[in-house]
């Protein structure tokens, strides 16, 4: 920049910018020019006239500053006074050329400058991604985790990641710990799968990294997750202490998370044995079908079994089916599921001889009336039920519970009626009370999801809705017709919770019981 123009096209066209790596060269005459520029454009490199009408070079420059503007400023002036050099380094200017100058020497001090901006941009991209790394690590890490799991991964990718501090040493001694997540007590969907995971490593880092323990974890499938453990200093971590921390974590869990997890280890090794050990532990996770919480020490190889079940109800439920008894059914298999849980014969060997006898007794019970299994699992969201329940005690519990409402056969409409009439005469009858949904269908014997779906069908209200409109109906009467305190009103209507009862009064009445009552 320079007042003038000759000046400035002459620097423009006399120097060999292409030479200098320089991309764009732009012109400004005056100091108001120049400030336009710089507000728009991105500019590395200012070479500025000192002396210019109005406003000089340095007074340019500390706007740039005050603006904190990031350029190199290279001032061109006639004067060669020492007060003008001195004023323009402590300004933080690059260089200072004075005039009259021949080009080569203008564009050695530019090639000085071009140098000194492109090893600022390397430090700020490496920078850059330093801080991108720093993000990523974790993920980074389980990557890598993921990755030699399956076999995918270079060794030499492994001791990188290990010089870099991301993974524990693989050569040398630690724990690999699988956590899995087995009930939900809170709402799952709250929680994306990298959330989760995310949240569960600065937990981990929390409860580990105090005691020089390195902790890095990676998610495998969903609910499950792979955490490796190593101590920073030749002091190996103890059983004992591992097991304090894994309870530890469980707590936390259910805590922060609402959920219930199983933590599953085995002896210390080298971590380059970490497949192998996996392999151990996902086998007795599998074995854990009652999804019981808690840590598990994981040891030797897997005894055999010598007993193979039975399901020894076989034709007493086939006899119930065809009399059209299917909840009778679903109650003893369900109990019998919870029993074997009880007595930890329950393991995932049991579980697949009490699926398949379960689906032979159906086969066969559909057979004998000439229908097909299609004609109960007709869904692709039915087949899952039908293909899951195997899997967990849950999940067979929901295949028995699926079958008893297919089973159940629709009533005639005078019988709905009739049985509807029924549920409302006994929650009428039992509104100072708690009433669940379980114990009215025990009252007429029907399964609970199948009472519900008939009952919505029929009033349009769900059962828990209509119980607690008939609760607080008669919670009205009272607070209308009596003097009886309010905390009396809600427990005579089965509330022993005074906000629970307040809440649910002001929902469906669309006012407080103290409103109410005036």
């Amino acid at each position: 920049m320079d007042d003038q123009p000759s000046v400035s096209e002459g620097l423009k066209k006399g120097i060999a910018w292409d030479n200098l790596s320089v991309d764009e060269v732009l012109t400004a005459y005056n100091a108001l020019e120049a400030r336009e520029i710089l507000k728009t454009t991105e500019i590395d490199i200012m070479l500025c006239d000192i002396e210019m009408p109005v406003e000089n070079g340095l007074q340019l420059f500390r706007w740039v500053k005050e603006n904190e503007i990031d350029l190199l400023c290279i001032f061109l002036t006639s004067h060669a006074e020492f007060s003008y050099a001195r004023e323009g380094i402590r300004l933080g200017a690059f260089d200072y050329i004075v005039q009259p100058a021949l080009y080569p020497a203008i564009e050695e001090v530019v090639r000085k400058a071009v140098a000194e901006v492109m090893k600022k941009k390397g430090n700020e991209t490496i920078m850059r991604q330093g801080q991108v790394f720093r993000k990523q690590r974790a993920s980074i890490a389980a990557n890598a985790i993921r990755h030699y799991l399956e076999g995918n991964s270079n060794y030499r990718d492994i001791e990188n990641l290990t010089e870099l501090h991301v993974l524990p040493d693989f050569s040398l001694n630690g724990y690999v710990v699988m956590l899995q997540i087995v009930k939900w007590d809170g709402r799952k969907e709250v929680w994306d799968a990298h959330l989760l995971e995310q949240t569960l490593d600065n937990i981990l880092q929390e409860i580990f990294a105090p005691n020089n323990q390195k902790a890095v974890l990676a998610g495998i499938s969903e609910g499950v997750f792979l955490l490796l453990l190593q101590s920073y200093y030749k002091e190996a971590i103890t059983e004992d202490s591992l097991t304090r921390q894994l309870m530890f974590l469980g707590t936390v869990c259910r805590q922060f998370f609402k959920c219930q997890i199983a933590c599953y280890f085995s002896n210390p090794g080298r971590l380059y044995e970490m497949a192998e050990k996996w392999k151990k532990l996902d086998e007795r996770r599998e074995d854990n079908v009652s999804l019981q919480p808690g840590v598990f020490f994981v040891s030797g190889d897997k005894p055999k079994r010598e007993h193979v079940f039975r399901l020894i109800h076989t034709r007493q439920w086939e006899g119930l089916f065809a009399d059209g008894h299917p909840r009778t059914v679903e109650e003893q298999a369900v109990n019998l599921l919870d029993s074997m849980a009880r007595r930890g014969t329950l393991d995932k060997q049991t579980l697949l001889y009490f699926y398949q006898d379960y689906m032979q007794l159906l086969y066969t019970v559909l057979k004998s009336q000439n229908r097909d299994i299609s004609d109960v699992f007709q869904t692709m969201e039915e087949m899952e039920i039908y293909r899951n329940g195997m899997k967990s005690i849950d999940d067979m519990k929901k295949l028995i519970c699926f079958v008893t409402i297919k089973w159940q056969v629709e009533p005639e409409e005078n019988d709905v009626k009739a049985m509807i009439k029924n549920v409302m005469t006994y929650v009428d009858a039992n509104l100072d009370s708690a009433i669940s949904r379980n114990e009215i269908a025990e009252q007429v014997h029907l399964n609970p999801d199948y009472l519900t779906r008939l009952f919505k069908k029929e009033t349009g209200q769900t059962l828990k809705e209509y119980i607690t409109e008939q609760k607080m109906k008669s919670a009205q009467s009272l607070l209308r017709t009596t003097n009886m305190p309010v905390s009396f009103v809600a427990a005579k209507v089965g509330y022993s919770n005074f906000s629970h009862f307040s809440t649910a009064y002001k929902k469906v009445m669309g006012r407080t019981p103290q409103e109410e009552r005036g």
